[in-house]
């Protein structure tokens, strides 16, 4: 028995069988470092994929729609709520957001505002086979930047043409009916202006229609006889469905519209004087009204202004009184002002007196004062017809020097404009949606140019 125990251990040398278990003891030890690796590794890679996403969801809080409404201070504290809200729990994570983590919002302020919201974290997995690798842990990190633009703030002052010749009907049908219906004015050629006069007798030559024994005025005829929609009805109903147009952009743009409304003819007066919103400014349009004279050539009884009843010179200068000085940038920044708009609504066709007589295009060079100021010109021009002008006095003083081609009207508004901002309706034309269209060309030009 000793004999055969000593051969058994003097071959163990030589027993190859014996050396399997060791080399494969000995490979083991790699694949279990190499599993150990595969497995931390992969928890970081997941760890910082989720800590990315949350890092795009921080910076995006910062230029949202309503974040956009806010200081950058106040969007930087939302991010920061927002990472460390959401990170919080995360396992296996090892993090200290006071020391690892960065958020800078920066807001560039020019025609627009310009926002950028830069998130940086630092951070480790924790290792599952720490100890076993000797590597605790495994660092990550990542950075997520967005942008965004807020539309400017933006007030817009609106000045409305309420002089007689805004009375024409809205449609051609209508002209033909107006004028047909006042042929015995004029020289039997009739009327397509449904002047509005206070004043009118059994002998009032301009007569058409007897109501009570006295003769009534062509709005009258208009509104009663005729039952016409006036261009001006149709002004008055697309201010107010651009106070609707107004808030609906606003909610998905994030800006703040606000609007001041004033008429002019014969004189300036400023319905709502102060910028307001858009329910105001709603209520406002609302009163606006036609110009009432007393009888023919007398705005006022007894007083002889040969129906010079458009008065541009006067209405720019009330406006440059109403506007701001220096109009601000539009931005939510403290200290910073809306910025300032002129919208204009008219037929174009000056009549004033000025040492005489001041008849056809408007004035521009006050168009270039209120420009130099910063605040944007946009004009909605509501054709003044040729066709409208179709008695003696207006076809020799309206017809041949401003509406025979090439005609004179609109190139002066077109100037007047700032750029891209003139748009022109005519008769049958829609001008709630020219108004509308009107409004967002401005809106747009606004991320332009100041």
């Amino acid at each position: 028995m000793a004999t055969r125990l000593s051969s058994s251990i003097l071959g163990l040398p030589r027993n190859q069988r014996g050396n399997v278990l060791m080399i494969a003891a000995f490979a083991m030890m790699p694949m279990a470092f190499g599993t150990g690796m595969v497995v931390d590794y992969s928890q970081a890679a997941r760890l910082q994929t989720k800590m990315n996403a949350i890092a795009d969801a921080a910076a995006l809080s910062a230029v949202t729609t309503s974040s956009m409404k806010k200081t950058a201070a106040e969007a930087r504290a939302q991010a920061l709520n927002v990472f460390k809200t959401q990170t919080s729990g995360l396992k296996n994570l090892i993090f200290d957001p006071n020391t690892q983590l960065t958020v800078t919002v920066t807001d560039q302020v020019g025609a627009s505002s310009n926002r950028t919201a830069v998130v940086t974290y630092s951070a480790r997995s924790s290792n599952i086979f720490g100890s076993v690798l000797r590597m605790p842990s495994i660092a990550i990190g990542g950075t997520s930047e967005s942008s965004a633009t807020q539309a400017p703030n933006i007030d817009f002052y609106l000045l409305i043409d309420t002089s007689p010749s805004m009375a024409i009907p809205a449609t051609k049908t209508g002209i033909a009916a107006m004028i047909n219906a006042t042929k015995s004015q004029g020289g039997g050629v009739g009327c397509a202006f449904a002047c509005h006069q206070t004043e009118t007798s059994s002998s009032d030559p301009g007569g058409t229609k007897k109501v009570g024994g006295k003769y009534v005025d062509n709005y009258y005829i208009a509104k009663t006889t005729l039952n016409l929609t006036l261009r001006m009805d149709l002004v008055q109903k697309a201010v107010v469905n651009l106070t609707d147009t107004a808030t609906e952009t606003s909610t998905n743009t994030g800006a703040a519209y606000r609007f001041a409304i004033s008429q002019f003819d014969v004189a300036y007066n400023a319905v709502q004087k102060t910028p307001t919103n858009s329910t105001n400014a709603k209520t406002a349009a609302s009163k606006l009204t036609m110009l009432t004279v007393c009888r023919n050539n007398q705005v006022t009884c007894g007083v002889n202004n040969n129906d010079q009843d458009t008065d541009f010179t006067t209405a720019f200068d009330g406006s440059l009184a109403d506007m701001p000085l220096i109009p601000g940038n539009g931005t939510n920044q403290s200290g910073d002002k809306p910025q300032a708009m002129l919208f204009l609504i008219t037929d174009g066709m000056r009549d004033e007196n000025r040492s005489g007589r001041k008849l056809g295009p408007i004035p521009t060079s006050q168009c270039d004062t209120i420009k130099a100021r910063g605040i944007r010109i946009a004009v909605l021009y509501t054709e003044y017809l040729y066709e409208s002008a179709n008695d003696s006095w207006s076809i020799t003083n309206v017809r041949n020097p401003y509406l025979s081609s090439p005609e004179k009207i609109s190139p002066a508004l077109s100037k007047c404009a700032s750029p891209g901002l003139f748009y022109q309706v005519t008769s049958d034309d829609d001008i709630s949606a020219a108004l509308a269209k009107l409004f967002q060309k401005a809106i747009a030009s606004a991320h332009l140019t100041k």
